[in-house]
C-alpha cells in the first residue's frame, strides 16, 4: 500500500488514522518537507521532522499525527500487512525485525530510522509519481517495495539495545556528540538553513530536542555558555577588541553581546578586559 499526501494546515491540525482489525501493518513513513507528532495508541510520541524516515508497527487503536500551524507536510508510506512482509524474511533477520514482526505480544514501534541518500531518492521519486497512471503506476508499486525494504534494512541495522523504547537511539547520541564538538571547537558558528540535517543527519527540531535529552541543556543555552566562555578568554588575553570578540563569538550587534554577558558572568565585557590588565 503506497500512501503520498501533501497538507498545509494554518491551524492546530489532528488527524486521525483508523484501526485496520483485518490485520496490522508494517510502514516506512518520509516527511519531505514539514513536521508534526506522531502519536501511538499506547501513548508512544515521536517528533516527526523534515527529511525524517520512521518504521512504525501500530496495533493500537488510536494512531494520529498532530500538525502545528504553519506546516505544508509532503509525505510518503508504505505499507504492507504483517504476516505478508513476514513471510518473505528469513530466520536471519536481525532481533530488531524478528520483534518488530512478532505475533504474540500486540506491537507499538515509532523507531526513527537515519535516512541515506538511496531512501531519500527513492521516496522524492515516488512522490513525483503519485498520481501517475500506466506505466508510471506500474513503476510506482515496484520503488514502493523498494523503499519499505531500504528503511526496514536500516532499521535492521541500527544498533538497537531495546531500543524502540528509548527516547535517544544510538545514532541520535553520537550525532549530538558529533553537532557537540564542532560547537566546542567554533562556538561562533551559525549553522545556516539545511546544514544541520546535512552534517549531523537531523533536522534543527530533532536536533535541539535529543542534544537537550542527551545533556541536560537545551542547544540554545549551550552555545551562548561555549561563545561567552571564549569571549572571557579573549577578553583576559587583551589583544582583540570588545567589539572584534563579539563578531567572532555570533553576535551581530554588540550591545547583544554586552547584555548576555553580563547577564552570564555579573560584569560587562570591558570590566572583565579591565580587570585582566590590572592583574600583575
Amino acid at each position: 500500500m503506497l500512501v503520498t499526501s501533501s497538507i498545509e494546515v494554518n491551524e492546530p491540525t489532528e488527524i486521525c488514522f483508523p484501526h485496520d482489525e483485518s490485520g496490522q501493518h508494517v510502514s516506512a513513513q518520509y516527511f519531505l518537507s514539514g513536521e508534526a507528532s506522531i502519536v501511538m495508541g499506547n501513548g508512544q510520541r515521536q517528533h516527526w521532522t523534515q527529511d525524517g524516515t520512521s518504521v512504525i508497527r501500530s496495533d493500537t487503536p488510536g494512531f494520529r499525527l498532530i500538525v502545528e500551524p504553519g506546516q505544508v507536510l509532503r509525505h510518503v508510506c508504505v505499507a504492507m500487512y504483517r504476516h505478508d512482509l513476514n513471510g518473505r524474511l528469513d530466520e536471519t533477520s536481525s532481533p530488531q525485525l524478528a520483534r518488530l514482526m512478532a505475533s504474540d505480544a500486540t506491537v507499538d514501534l515509532a523507531v526513527p530510522v537515519p535516512t541515506d541518500m538511496l531512501a531519500r531518492s527513492t521516496a522524492q521519486r515516488l512522490y513525483q509519481l503519485r498520481a501517475a497512471t500506466g506505466l508510471g503506476s506500474v513503476r510506482a508499486e515496484g520503488l514502493a517495495i523498494s523503499f519499505l525494504s531500504e528503511v526496514l534494512s536500516g532499521y535492521a541495522h541500527l544498533a538497537l539495545d531495546d531500543a524502540d523504547t528509548r527516547s535517544v537511539l544510538p545514532w541520535q547520541a553520537h550525532r549530538v556528540r558529533q553537532l557537540k564538538a564542532a560547537i566546542d571547537a567554533d562556538p561562533g558558528q551559525c549553522f545556516a538553513e539545511g546544514e544541520m540535517l546535512e552534517r549531523f543527519a537531523m533536522g534543527d527540531q530533532m536536533a535541539r530536542r535529543v542534544f537537550q535529552m542527551e545533556f541536560g541543556t537545551t542547544l540554545s543555552a549551550y552555545t551562548r555558555t561555549a561563545r561567552l566562555t571564549k569571549a572571557q578568554a579573549a577578553l583576559r588575553d587583551g589583544t582583540t577588541s570588545v567589539k572584534q570578540i563579539g563578531f567572532a563569538c555570533g553576535y551581530a550587534h554588540i550591545g547583544n553581546f554586552t547584555r548576555a554577558y553580563k547577564q552570564h558572568f555579573g560584569e560587562t565585557p570591558s570590566d572583565t578586559r579591565a580587570g585582566a590588565t590590572r592583574t600583575p
